[in-house]
């Protein structure tokens, strides 16, 4: 019966899948297909040529075998795209239980920081004293309602990075076969790849014996693989030993980034109170800062050294620059005694691209020398401390090839003539011969001095960028 010739022929398909087919494997449905079209169109063929049938009519019998050899490969096809459809729904629906625990804990800040901000209403008939005292107590909520919101934000962006970065077999084994060759051992290789951020590359590995394996090497092979520039991480070690270590590789930067200061503290004072800080991030971000303390002196020096060396903890943990500074704000608003105010000025230049975006909190104007001219830019706000409700303005530039930036205290613009600050300090950064960002800061600090209207610590941080 014609029946009995498709069941014998989805019989032969099914054989053929058990033996070569694999579970999770694409081609299973094209197995079957072939098994079951072939042996239609054979059976067919062969009972055609027994009766002598035209030639015609054995085609006919070919086209039938390959028509169902289509229709299955086509049920195939949909079966797939039904169960694809229902696992996506399943993943929709279903939470990693991690993840959930964390998203309870940002919405319990979240609410919990909701409560501080219902601060009672004002009792009326309160003398001086208490209303002070009021007050006071009022932006102790705020700021610690700040935290606590900040806190739940740190959570989610916690749990992005946890969930980003990943394991790839395939990669791995890429990996481990190539470094094998130059004697490296590789154990477990991670990847960090979120969507419109730069790739890395988390390798643990070893050398086989005492062989000594430099990074670079090891970078070299990692971008002919990943089709990509790669490049160790800053500060990362040199060399890969029979120790076992993780190196994190990044993507190649577009820029160098080199930096110098200069400072000068007032002359009745033996410790300044402007400080400053440098660093890079794996992310491709260059980072150059100065801080002044309010007043000088010892006090205000541990104040500044003391929002900066926070600062930088808060970014190299992965923290938004927004959230640094709020948290940061915060703990000085909550500090028991009268806060002692320092202002911000941070530069972030993105080495990928030369963008850099500046946040500036009570700080003075900063200067971008240019090739055909100095650009100021200029900030405002109350210094960090000086309120529980934090405005923060970040202002964006492009830098190019060559370009220098200039970060500078209040005191420096003090020491020019009143009311021509700027347009002085504008005329001598553009005129400062050409040279090493140490020796720029240097010699305009000296220009400065020259005016002889010093009053206060002084410190000019010059960073610049260079085309690799």
């Amino acid at each position: 019966m014609e029946w009995t010739k498709y069941a014998l022929a989805l019989t032969m398909g099914a054989g053929l899948l058990i033996l070569f087919g694999r579970k999770g494997q694409k081609r299973n449905k094209w197995l079957l297909g072939a098994g079951a079209g072939i042996g239609l169109a054979a059976m067919d063929l062969v009972v055609q040529y027994i009766w002598n049938r035209e030639i015609w009519e054995m085609a006919i019998s070919v086209l039938r075998g390959t028509a169902f050899f289509s229709l299955l490969v086509l049920l195939g096809y949909g079966k797939e795209w039904l169960e694809a459809r229902g696992h996506g729904q399943e993943e929709k629906e279903t939470v990693h239980p991690v993840r959930q625990w964390m998203q309870e804990y940002q919405e319990s800040f979240a609410q919990l920081s909701r409560s501080f901000c219902m601060a009672p209403l004002p009792v009326q008939g309160l003398d001086r004293v208490d209303r002070i005292w009021q007050s006071r107590l009022a932006e102790s909520r705020l700021a610690a309602a700040g935290q606590l919101q900040e806190m739940g934000n740190i959570l989610e962006g916690a749990m992005e990075r946890i969930y980003s970065t990943r394991e790839d077999e395939g990669l791995e084994q890429e990996i481990g076969n190539r470094l094998r060759l130059m004697g490296v051992l590789v154990q477990r290789v991670f990847l960090y790849g979120v969507k419109g951020k730069r790739r890395q590359l988390y390798v643990t590995m070893r050398t086989k014996k005492k062989a000594c394996v430099p990074v670079k090497k090891i970078a070299q092979v990692l971008s002919e693989i990943v089709d990509c520039e790669m490049m160790p991480a800053r500060d990362s070690r040199s060399f890969v030993t029979q120790d076992r270590t993780t190196v994190l590789f990044v993507e190649g930067m577009a820029y160098n980034a080199l930096y110098g200061v200069k400072k000068a503290t007032r002359k009745d004072e033996a410790v300044s109170g402007d400080n400053f800080s440098v660093f890079w991030l794996p992310d491709g971000y260059f980072y150059a800062g100065v801080s002044d303390g309010m007043g000088s002196g010892l006090q205000a020096c541990t104040q500044s050294e003391l929002v900066l060396d926070l600062m930088e903890q808060f970014l190299e943990a992965g923290f938004s620059k927004e959230t640094a500074v709020r948290m940061i704000n915060s703990s000085i608003v909550l500090q028991p005694d009268s806060p002692v105010f320092s202002t911000v000025d941070l530069a972030s230049i993105d080495l990928y691209t030369g963008v850099c975006d500046f946040l500036k909190i009570g700080a003075a104007p900063s200067f971008l020398r240019r090739e055909h001219g100095v650009e100021c830019i200029r900030g405002t706000g109350l210094p960090a401390g000086a309120s529980s409700s934090l405005s923060l303005e970040p202002y964006r530039i492009r830098m190019y090839d060559g370009n220098l930036l200039f970060l500078v205290t209040d005191g420096v613009l003090n020491a020019l003539p009143e009311g021509q600050e700027e347009e002085i300090l504008k005329t001598l950064i553009q005129g400062l011969a050409p040279g090493t960002p140490s020796e720029m800061a240097e010699r305009l600090l000296e220009q400065v001095q020259a005016y002889g209207g010093a009053r206060d610590d002084m410190t000019v941080l010059v960073a610049g960028i260079w085309r690799r």
